[in-house]
């Protein structure tokens, strides 16, 4: 079944981000606004309660003190109501007084000829409860019931003439008529300025988000173009901002490095199946030729030894490319032990005894090495290092060249020096000497066995030690390569 990818559409990542902080923006200034109107609506109600029980004590001082004062009824009376009315207009609210059985006496509204009480209030009688209430040091509180009016804050005040309760001043305002107004006007205020404050902050929010979404954006296209091996593509690195400008960088380097390693790839699948082929070749032919006869029976051990070459050849081959595969695996664990390299280093070297006396390639180093050297590693390990480094020297010193050895022993590391003479390694070629699969100047090398894992597996052994490996070349004179091994280290 052939798989269907739909095509990410530009400008996703930018609504996306968008949306989400525009989003976050709204809810915040909704919940801003609910806040400060319950904040309002809080201070309305407590600004409120204290206007009604400061005017109730203010008209209950007053009533006492015309009570004990020298003035006719008449003048009590209207100096009481006048006090009433007063209030009344400034505050709108309803102020009323009741004796201490709880019949209302006084009252702010308009009052018929010569009386004290509106009609409303004539037949009005507070409850005992309330009374006790009152009398008790008073109380302030939201009352449903039908005694004042359903939604109505109460304030209840006492009427003290020295030690004696001579009444109650009741003052009662509309919860509803009052708060509402109130509420619906802070609302549509803040209704207005979170508004033009949210066009102001969405524009801003655009072009910010634009700004950070098109780098990433661009970016992502980019990563796109590497997810289908097209390593030709770069991101912008002049970003103003340094973090895109950094991140842009990682990854052209990132995709400088996929273009390497996918040509390193190619060249390896390439080189393989060349080296595959070319024993495989020669092995199948020479032992058709030995059992068809075309080989005569007298060069039969010649052709042989030629098969035998060829098969250790790919024994090789395959055994480089198993270690390779266990140590990018995690497979390989170190197991380290303190030994005499110099003494490896010799060993080594004799595995080599024929083709050094072949080619008549000198050996120094030895004589600086007296006493032996100690190293700190993985004794197989290293000796895969020695070996791989010493085959590479012989196999590139020309006849009646020099190989020199040295080990030494400092501080903190062991360090191996192993330089042949030779035509040495071009300087553009230094820098990628310790690449996987790859080969030097394939054109003229002498390495006609290798498939360029031998370096490379050099070098992940040595970082395996938390080690370091490097190289250095004169054209014409000679090829050096420089191991050092810590004595301590991490050994997973």
């Amino acid at each position: 079944m052939k798989k269907i990818t739909r095509k990410r559409k530009k400008g996703n990542l930018f609504r996306r981000y968008f949306g989400v902080s525009a989003l976050i923006v709204l809810v915040g200034f909704i919940f801003l606004g609910f806040t400060m109107l319950l904040f309002n609506a809080a201070q309305w109600w407590q600004d409120k309660t204290e206007s009604l029980s400061r005017n109730a004590h203010n008209i209950s001082a007053n009533y006492a003190e015309l009570q004990q004062s020298e003035l006719s009824s008449e003048e009590k009376d209207e100096l009481l109501l006048s006090a009433l009315e007063s209030t009344y207009k400034a505050t709108l609210s309803e102020y009323f007084i009741s004796d201490i059985k709880g019949a209302v006496i006084y009252c702010a509204d308009e009052n018929d000829s010569g009386s004290t009480l509106c009609g409303s209030h004539s037949n009005m009688k507070i409850s005992s409860a309330n009374i006790e209430k009152a009398v008790n040091g008073g109380y302030t509180e939201y009352t449903t019931s039908d005694e004042f009016g359903m939604g109505k804050f109460v304030v209840a005040v006492p009427v003290l003439a020295g030690n004696e309760t001579i009444g109650v001043v009741f003052a009662v305002e509309d919860a509803v008529q009052g708060f509402l107004p109130y509420v619906s006007g802070i609302a549509q205020t803040l209704f207005y300025a979170i508004c033009f404050s949210l066009v102001i902050i969405f524009v801003l929010i655009f072009f910010i988000t634009r700004g950070i979404t098109k780098p990433l954006e661009e970016m992502q296209e980019v990563t796109e173009h590497y997810s289908k091996g097209e390593f030709q593509h770069k991101a912008n690195e002049s970003y103003k901002k340094r973090d895109f400008a950094d991140f842009a960088k990682a990854l052209n380097k990132m995709g400088s490095e996929l273009a390497v390693t996918e040509e390193s790839r190619k060249s390896f699948v390439a080189n393989v199946s060349h080296e595959l082929k070319t024993p495989m070749t020669s092995i199948v032919g020479f032992v058709d030729g030995i059992l068809d006869g075309t080989i005569p029976h007298e060069e039969e051990k010649k052709y042989l030894s030629i098969v035998s070459n060829e098969a250790k050849r790919l024994s090789r081959m395959v055994v480089s490319m198993l270690n390779l595969s266990k140590i990018e695996a995690g497979e390989v664990k170190l197991s380290p032990t303190e030994y005499d390299v110099s003494a490896q280093i010799f060993e080594t070297l004799l595995s080599f005894e024929k083709r050094i006396d072949e080619k008549r390639i000198n050996i120094e180093g030895f004589e600086e090495m007296v006493g032996g050297v100690k190293l700190r590693g993985d004794k197989d390990l290293i000796q895969q290092v020695i070996y791989n480094l010493l085959d590479n020297a012989v196999k590139f010193t020309p006849d009646d060249g020099t190989i020199r050895v040295f080990a030494e022993r400092t501080n903190k590391l062991t360090r191996v020096t192993i330089r042949n003479t030779g035509a040495g390694v071009k300087a553009e070629e230094i820098s990628r000497i310790f690449e996987r699969f790859y080969k030097v100047d394939k054109s003229r090398s002498f390495d006609t066995k290798g498939v360029g894992l031998g370096l490379y597996i050099v070098k992940t052994i040595v970082n395996m030690h938390d080690g370091d490996i490097t190289a250095s070349s004169k054209s014409g004179e000679y090829t050096e390569f420089v191991f050092e091994i810590p004595f301590e280290y991490n050994e997973n």
